[in-house]
């Protein structure tokens, strides 16, 4: 037999043999370390007073690791989990953020032209001052600045003034249908229902409704089979119970669950469900910069666009302070959740001051304690999905930031 070829056979078995040695060596160094993580976890539930919770860590190339605890509903004794819907609230503006941007690549809106053409009903909304004062507003507003919140809308839960507008309203004689604008778009920040307005532009310029206009062009495509303004009857049973933190004595209601009712209007600000699995496919389209298995929702140009630092200016006026109904303590290593230190780009928020996370990294959140962050230098995504009212509960984002060290503290032992 020709000593070439029994040489080169015996090469080619080593590789084989070396390459199958080095994917075990992987795999149970990967299986090793997420059990590390896993029993670490597990005592940090245990002292949480969170009933049922998924986390999980989505990879680059869309391979995803979830732990979970609790039953998915109070009267089950089942386990929660990847494939169980969560109502992820304002999750659902980064679903938002990417359609508006899609219509912008496709040359159909720009982001700075004046939208009174298209949402003549929003820019004729007027202004309240500091002194309950009625002004006509003199600025346009622009696509920017709906998606950077700096339109002038608020939230009862981020405005003062807002918090108390039932009071004020009949104080000031307001017959409008919507509440008013806060300040001139363009000249502060304040986190708002911005991004509704943004998913009925999307509509009015596609002649879709938002749930049909989702499904066609980012949900169908990356098969987030699980995510629906109206979850269908065959995915009921997938659908999670909800719960309440008594904010004077700690103590948590467990609510009886109760089929939400079916809705035509489409809020793109916070209106969706979703399991940790679908969205954990949407940030690995993210962390791939738009683009996942062959699909593409976004060019490479759009994406980095959506994801450039916008505030500047506007960085310490009107911060994210929460007020009312929603738990206001310090988290972490932030001075609050979205901290006087962060930026906002056209999706999320955009870190620039943690412990744990690298500079860019982007972050957001929903009402009933849902949250992700895609740290785009270390190429991994976190999603964690729990069910809990009100906002911020401290246990539960408690638990989020010991989920996010405990994978920090893995990646810098492993290099």
């Amino acid at each position: 037999m020709n000593i070439v070829f029994l040489i080169s056979l015996h090469l080619s078995i080593n590789l084989y043999t070396m390459k199958k040695l080095l994917f075990l060596l992987f795999f149970v160094s990967l299986v090793s370390c997420n059990q590390d993580i896993k029993e670490d976890l597990t005592k940090e539930i245990n002292t949480s007073q969170i009933p049922a919770v998924v986390m999980g860590k989505i990879h680059k190339d869309g391979n995803m690791e979830f732990f979970s605890h609790g039953p998915s509903r109070w009267d089950r004794n089942d386990t929660i989990n990847e494939n169980n819907i969560f109502r992820i609230a304002s999750m659902t503006k980064a679903l938002g953020s990417v359609a508006a941007l899609q219509l912008v690549e496709q040359g159909k809106i720009t982001l700075d032209e004046p939208l009174d053409e298209y949402l003549p009903n929003m820019v004729s909304i007027k202004i309240i001052n500091e002194n309950n004062e009625i002004l006509e507003p003199k600025n346009s507003i622009t696509l920017r600045h709906l998606l950077t919140h700096t339109a002038g809308f608020g939230y009862w839960f981020t405005s003062e003034k807002l918090s108390q507008w039932d009071k004020i309203k009949e104080e000031i004689g307001w017959k409008e249908d919507y509440e008013p604008r806060l300040f001139e778009s363009g000249t502060a920040y304040m986190y708002g229902t911005n991004i509704d307005w943004v998913g009925r532009l999307v509509e009015n310029i596609s002649g879709m409704n938002l749930e049909d206009y989702f499904r066609k062009y980012i949900t169908g495509p990356l098969e987030m089979n699980s995510t629906w303004f109206n979850v269908p009857a065959d995915l009921e049973s997938l659908v999670v119970s909800s719960s309440y933190r008594n904010s004077k004595n700690g103590e948590l209601q467990k609510n009886e669950y109760k089929k939400r009712n079916k809705t035509k209007n489409f809020n793109a600000g916070g209106g969706i469900s979703s399991s940790p699995n679908d969205y954990g496919k949407f940030l690995a389209c993210m962390l791939n910069q738009g683009e996942l298995n062959g699909v593409k929702i976004l060019n490479k140009e759009t994406f980095k666009l959506m994801n450039s630092p916008q505030l500047n200016e506007f960085k310490t006026t009107h911060r994210y302070v929460p007020v009312g109904n929603v738990d206001t303590k310090a988290r972490g290593d932030k001075d609050n959740f979205f901290d006087s230190y962060d930026n906002w780009t056209l999706a999320w928020a955009y870190e620039e001051n943690s412990i744990n996370r690298p500079i860019g990294t982007a972050y957001w959140a929903g009402f009933f304690n849902t949250y992700f962050t895609i740290d785009f230098k270390n190429e991994f995504a976190l999603v964690y999905m729990t069910q809990i009212l009100p906002f911020n509960d401290i246990h539960s984002y408690n638990l989020f930031t010991a989920y996010e060290r405990l994978v920090y503290k893995k990646l810098m032992n492993k290099q």
